[in-house]
């Protein structure tokens, strides 16, 4: 079984600038720079037969003529117990359709579609509580502004646990099709 994701890799310049916003924070396990992506669908555990599948739907992509904007920190959970720090993706109807078009292509072959609305970010760590080190990290960060990048495909990854923390590789990625 392969736990796997659609996603969109950020060029590495904007990768190290988000790696800059990290702050003393006991709890928090702050993600790679090299691990840092924008997640489009979340598919979950599915077996080599299904994740070939998957890897089917998504080719012929038409080109959405996506660029993205990073803007903002925040977190998910409660201010006591946060449980993600991420940077905020402007939502463009670009992204938005993207998205959706993904997770249309995947329904057909086993995705089972998330009922929560989709909310671009891209996670920065996981914690375990808030306070101060909390409120410093959406102080010293919530003006964050990059400037927009294109994005001309996206990726199937997989995620691998293991002692140094979860993993995620790129299985394989796929370029917009022209119009």
């Amino acid at each position: 079984m392969q736990r796997l994701f659609v996603g969109l890799e950020l060029p590495r310049s904007v990768a190290e600038q988000l790696g800059r916003v990290r702050v003393e924070y006991p709890t928090a396990r702050w993600h790679p720079v090299q691990a840092l992506h924008l997640t489009l669908c979340f598919i979950g555990e599915v077996d080599a037969q299904a994740a070939t599948a998957m890897a089917g739907a998504l080719h012929d992509l038409p080109d959405p003529e996506l660029s993205l904007t990073i803007r903002g920190v925040g977190y998910f959970g409660t201010p006591e117990r946060p449980r993600v720090l991420w940077a905020g993706v402007t939502a463009e109807a670009a992204l938005m359709q993207l998205q959706e078009e993904v997770e249309q292509r995947l329904v057909p072959v086993g995705l089972v579609p998330d009922t929560r609305a989709y909310r671009p970010h891209i996670t920065l760590a996981r914690v375990r509580q808030g306070g101060e080190p909390l409120r410093a990290f959406l102080e010293g960060h919530g003006d964050l502004a990059l400037p927009p990048f294109a994005v001309d495909h996206l990726s199937l990854y997989v995620s691998r646990g293991g002692e140094g923390g979860v993993r995620y590789e790129v299985i394989e990625r796929f370029s917009w099709l022209k119009r």
